[in-house]
């Protein structure tokens, strides 16, 4: 009896959590007679059990006006198991690959340990795959266009509203040992995993206040929380016991829809790659195009991303406002009056609900990216008609950059390498000559030791020599005597 009741004490703490290879148990075993208050400094995720898992689909996707009106309509998170599997990447991105196909292109990278107030900074793909195995980064870049052909697009977001929002897409790659803030992004999110394994604890935005979020308003766009995930103060945090938690662990060709807004947690322990795909969250659902809408597979080239980075680029814009989101808000003051006539001191005073962070004068705005045509004023109409790269701009001078302007120092990693060995070879010969020296040396002191030994040894038989003549000589004066 004691046992059954100890084997049943022992499935409710673990939680269906298994030991695996790449990594420790997942979700943490729920043990609170070890602290008081329970996970009282331990990793986050030990003050409480989890409720389960986030719902699945295994080998199947969504329709779009499916997907829309169960998980994305109510913010609500799922995972598609084997989503990306006939992706090339999944089985192509080594790092070796990666450096021999992709090494010339940019990336923006940052520290494992997350710190919102730190600016990432730009180098070649192929300086980082030197260095992240030895140093404290990971990438997180718009992923390159030369790279999007080899990773598949998520069908559900494929047509109507969803297409039409699709922001940028973004590749992760680290070398395990990360744990991300508490926090929350104001995009839809598809994380889908290239290689190796992450957990994710999704928490639902209701319990926003019980989180201590240094971000006061979940509605603002993202925010992060105070607390320390690796170590929690039970007793300075005490209402983290009253958050309910779900969870998933993804590894190779698995995804995971994170809805904007969604509070999560996110942890790695080995070499991953991922890709993300953003799009805008919008109050409704257009279902155009949806109709005769393929499911099959689509490389993220064939998709109309707005937000996108090519080798040669001047910028890496990561993180900069939807492009349809922005042509929605110019065209806000036509809401009421459609056939009205924009002039510069109504935009000016209509610029400052905008961006309260403009880049460069409004007045400059104005003037080369929304009248084009040196009217004096926009119309309803020039917004609609207004190019894809005029809205880029106008993002661009709405809110500061993500990563640094200037392009990543062109490093000759080839010579660097070939000059590098060639030092190590130079220090092995010269450790070789030392080497050879010493013996010589060493030899030429043997010999010395040697000869000295010769000459004493001589020295003792001559001695001998003459005690033997005197005993002989004095034992013929002995028998002369006789």
């Amino acid at each position: 009896m004691k046992l059954l009741i100890f084997l049943a004490l022992l499935q409710f703490c673990l939680i269906d959590g298994t030991s695996v290879a790449d990594g420790p148990v997942f979700p943490p075993p729920y043990r609170p007679w070890r602290t008081n208050p329970p996970g009282h400094l331990q990793s986050f995720g030990h003050q409480r059990p989890p409720d389960g898992p986030v719902r699945p689909y295994v080998d199947r996707f969504l329709h779009p006006v499916d997907f829309w009106k169960y998980h994305v309509k109510n913010k609500l998170p799922l995972v598609y198991r084997n989503a990306i599997n006939r992706s090339p990447a999944i089985k192509l991105w080594t790092d070796e690959y990666l450096l021999k196909n992709y090494g010339n292109l940019d990336v923006l990278v940052e520290r494992k340990v997350e710190n919102r107030s730190y600016s990432p900074r730009r180098m070649v793909l192929k300086g980082f795959l030197k260095q992240y195995k030895k140093e404290d980064i990971y990438v997180v870049s718009v992923l390159p266009d030369a790279m999007r052909p080899e990773v598949q697009i998520i069908p559900s977001v494929l047509c109507g509203t969803f297409k039409t929002y699709l922001q940028e897409t973004n590749l992760w790659i680290g070398s395990g040992g990360t744990n991300s803030i508490v926090h929350f992004d104001a995009d839809h999110n598809f994380h889908c995993l290239v290689h190796g394994r992450k957990d994710f604890m999704m928490i639902h935005h209701r319990y926003y206040k019980y989180l201590y979020f240094k971000q006061n308003d979940p509605g603002s766009g993202s925010g992060y929380s105070k607390i320390n995930v690796r170590k929690i103060d039970m007793k300075k945090y005490p209402l983290l016991s009253r958050v309910p938690w779900t969870y998933a662990t993804l590894r190779a060709g698995d995804c995971i829809f994170i809805p904007g807004g969604y509070i999560h947690q996110v942890r790695s322990y080995n070499r991953t790659i991922s890709v993300t795909t953003l799009f805008s969250p919008t109050s409704f659902f257009n279902s155009s195009g949806c109709e005769d809408l393929d499911m099959g597979y689509l490389p993220l080239s064939e998709a109309p991303i707005h937000w996108t980075y090519k080798e040669g680029d001047r910028t890496i814009d990561l993180g900069y406002k939807n492009l349809q989101v922005i042509r929605n808000n110019l065209l806000e003051p036509f809401n009421d009056s459609p056939n009205r006539r924009v002039h510069l001191k109504n935009f000016i005073r209509f610029s400052t609900g905008l961006s309260d962070s403009w880049q460069i004068d409004e007045r400059e705005v104005f003037q080369k990216y929304l009248d084009i045509n040196g009217k004096g004023y926009y119309t309803k109409e020039d917004i609609m008609n207004l190019p894809i790269e005029n809205l880029k701009a106008i993002a661009r001078a709405m809110e500061d950059p993500a990563g640094p302007l200037e392009a990543a120092p062109k490093i000759e990693w080839e010579k660097l390498l070939k000059e590098s060995l060639a030092r190590d070879e130079e220090e092995r010969r010269q450790m070789m000559m030392d080497s050879n020296e010493n013996e010589r040396e060493n030899e030429d002191d043997d010999e010395l030791f040697n000869d000295d030994n010769d000459d004493n040894d001589e020295e003792l038989f001559e001695d001998d020599d003459d005690e033997d003549n005197a005993k002989q000589e004095k034992k013929k004066h002995s028998h002369e005597e006789l």
